[in-house]
């Protein structure tokens, strides 16, 4: 027993060590900053202070950013999972041939750069892009028309973006559902929209909760889609911790980064109270 215990340690000790030399410690160290003083030569001053969490809890701009932010990340999870959740219901019902063709379809689009991906999309939305060309050439509209830097272009970017992962992780949970269950409810006499919500539904809740957590993650630390598509005239709050590095302001880009961190904390949480995945072990 106190070998099988000093083997396990050894095999924990080393990813342990890296995680806090290379995450906990450079968070820490972040959270330090977050409380220092702006400094226009060094870094930042020593000098402690709340200003940059009470400037973003009392400014009405901050809060129409994390607004701004929330809404977006509501609205690429509810599209994220409308759209994902039939797809993956589909591959999980494939033969694995199938399956895996269809698997390999998803992650394409994985394999080319979110930078890429974006510039496609200022393509065919820009003023001299696809939809403003064909829109001018039927005569709908009269002069060409820019569909970028609003909420509806960055949406529909990050969207293309993050479904995959969403299809993904919901297939392999759906796949794990023993067929047995299914059986078994259509024998007591539930039909298929029955069976899928009291069986199916509630069964796949740890894959997506799990797809959702993973859609928001990637949501809020999506700068160079929000950059590109957004510009200028539409920020989310990952904008404004890259304006405040790039004006070296230190601190404040640190306490931006540690609210955007509160805001991810909070959306997964909602996560995990509304979806229950526990359940599915025999808790909640």
């Amino acid at each position: 027993m106190p070998s099988l215990r000093l083997s396990s340690l050894a095999l924990l000790a080393p990813p342990v060590l890296l995680l806090g030399v290379f995450f906990v410690i450079p968070l820490c160290y972040l959270l330090f900053v977050s409380f220092m003083t702006n400094s226009m030569g060094d870094l930042y001053e020593t000098v402690p202070t709340l200003a940059n969490y009470t400037e973003i809890v009392s400014d009405p701009f901050y809060h129409l950013i994390i607004e701004r932010t929330l809404l977006s990340t509501a609205v690429i999870l509810v599209a994220c999972f409308l759209i994902g959740y039939p797809v993956a219901l589909y591959a999980s019902r494939l033969e694995a041939r199938g399956r895996l063709l269809l698997l390999m379809a998803l992650m394409v689009p994985l394999m080319v750069s979110n930078v890429v991906r974006a510039y496609g999309w200022v393509a065919i939305l820009g003023r001299q892009g696809v939809v403003s060309g064909t829109l001018n050439t039927f005569g709908l509209v009269d002069r060409p028309m820019s569909f970028l830097y609003d909420f509806q272009a960055v949406t529909l970017g990050l969207l293309t973006i993050l479904l995959p992962f969403m299809v993904i992780t919901l297939t392999n949970s759906l796949m794990t559902i023993d067929e047995r269950y299914r059986e078994a409810a259509e024998a007591l006499g539930a039909g298929p929209w029955r069976t899928f919500l009291r069986v199916t539904l509630p069964m796949s809740s740890p894959g997506i909760a799990s797809g959702l957590m993973l859609v928001t993650f990637l949501t809020l630390s999506a700068y160079v889609t929000v950059a590109l598509l957004g510009g200028p005239r539409y920020k989310l709050l990952v904008s404004f911790v890259f304006d405040s590095v790039s004006s070296f302001r230190w601190p404040r880009a640190a306490a931006l980064s540690f609210v955007l961190l509160i805001l991810a904390l909070v959306v997964a949480a909602v996560i995990q109270i509304i979806v229950r995945p526990g359940r599915v072990r025999g808790r909640g």
